[in-house]
């Protein structure tokens, strides 16, 4: 499962689009195939047919039967490609259907399937190229063996990654694969920042949007180099997966700067969401699992369980990125720049609202997930105990529980949501930490 993180600027958003899909990599590799053949075939004329006669490695009788060979290679190679390209439609027709169509942006971007289509476009551009190559009249020393034995090599690889790929595809079904290799990929880490306090709106210059869409990235080193000493503060309010208008202010700057288009360049914009915002993206597919999953037309709370865990791994990994109320997130390498919902309440409170709401009909989900509240707090340490970060969770945890009781018809389910709230409210109260109504 690709990871993505999110993208730096202008350029590296164009070569995602074009590195991470199915037909680039395959077009490069149809381009190779027959410059490819050429060179074998120049060397089988120079000197490797002469080679393998002279060994006695000569892997065909005849050139009508080489020729025969790179046909059926060819028509193996067709077969296979139609058999995957089928299998995959399949695949990822179903599992989005039942997991979330957000995740086919994941699939689409694993290496395997890339090379997958490159080494079958491969193989059957070169056994074409090979057909063509052979006159089945002559005699076997004018017949090109090293190209024969290059397409019989290119079908021991496709049937090789072929069969890989067909059993990447069945457990792209397997659907915890999917939300642990989330979970995994959400713990990455973000932009470092650190807390400082909030000064004012004194900003003289601000640099808009050109475009509507989502931010993909920020750049933010090469913005530190653009802006250099011009600044004493600049807030960057574009952050990755934020939806922006066209006029919306990405940047703001408390001096004026003369050359906005190379602030933008820096903030890519995309047309829809996607796995190369990182974070912001994962953690919402998480929540969207799990929705989807608990959904009557599913109703899967299995998977939604395994979601609550996922979310509670990226959760801990990620608490250092807490900013108390009053400051504001920075860049950790300059703290002149600002970096506002880049800290851990504007990545999580969202979505973890979100989860609240499709959780609260199923009392075993809420429950797992009030547990994973507690859990996290029972994990810091005497000196990692912020009391923001602890009372965001405990509201959290609260909200889900009221929520969920109050949809509740069954008593005994409200009892157990309430002493596993009960279990939360005492841990904080040792710590002397009262939560506020």
């Amino acid at each position: 499962m690709a990871s993505g993180t999110p993208l730096q600027n202008v350029r590296g958003w164009l070569l995602h689009r074009v590195w991470t899909n199915y037909w680039s990599i395959a077009a490069i590799a149809t381009i190779l195939a027959p410059i490819t053949v050429l060179l074998v075939l120049q060397m089988d004329r120079a000197f490797l047919t002469d080679a393998l006669i002279a060994r006695d490695l000569t892997p065909v009788a005849s050139a009508d039967t080489a020729r025969d060979f790179a046909g059926i290679a060819a028509g193996i190679d067709t077969a296979f490609m139609t058999l995957y390209f089928s299998i995959t439609l399949i695949v990822l027709s179903m599992a989005a259907g039942n997991l979330g169509v957000r995740l086919i942006d994941r699939w689409l971007e694993k290496s395997l399937v890339r090379i997958t289509i490159s080494v079958l476009s491969f193989s059957l551009v070169a056994s074409l190229g090979t057909m063509l190559a052979i006159d089945p009249d002559a005699v076997i020393s004018q017949t090109p063996l090293g190209l024969v034995l290059l397409v019989f090599g290119l079908q021991l690889a496709a049937i090789t990654t072929l069969c890989v790929a067909l059993y990447d595809l069945g457990r792209t079904m397997f659907i915890d694969t999917s939300i642990a290799a989330l979970a995994n990929d959400a713990k990455l880490s973000e932009i470092p920042i650190v807390s400082k306090k909030c000064g004012g709106d004194d900003f003289v210059e601000t640099i808009t949007a050109t475009r509507a869409g989502y931010i993909e990235g920020t750049d933010i080193g090469r913005i530190v180099q653009k802006v250099q000493g011009q600044c004493n503060r600049v807030r960057i309010l574009a952050s990755a997966g934020m939806h922006v208008l066209e006029g919306q202010a990405l940047v703001q700057l408390s001096a004026p700067f003369d050359d906005a288009e190379a602030i933008r360049q820096c903030i890519p914009i995309g047309e829809n969401r996607s796995n190369s915002e990182g974070t912001v993206y994962q953690v919402r597919l998480l929540v969207e699992i799990a929705a989807r999953a608990l959904s009557p037309a599913i109703n899967d709370f299995y998977t939604a369980l395994a979601c609550a865990d996922g979310l509670a791994e990226v959760i801990s990994a990620s608490r250092d990125r807490w900013i108390d109320d009053g400051d504001i997130a920075a860049y950790a390498d300059d703290p002149r720049f600002e970096l506002p919902g880049r800290d851990f309440k504007g990545l999580f409170e969202d979505p973890l609202n979100a989860f609240r709401q499709a959780a609260c009909q199923y009392p075993s989900v809420s429950i797992r997930m009030i547990d994973n509240y507690r859990r996290i707090c029972e994990t810091l340490h005497q000196n990692d105990r912020s009391e923001g970060f602890i009372l965001m969770l405990a509201k959290l945890a609260r909200d889900l529980a009221e929520h969920a009781q109050q949809v509740t018809q069954f008593d005994r389910d409200s009892q157990d949501l309430s002493a596993t709230w009960r279990d939360f409210e005492a841990l904080i109260g040792e710590w002397n930490i009262t939560l506020s109504n």
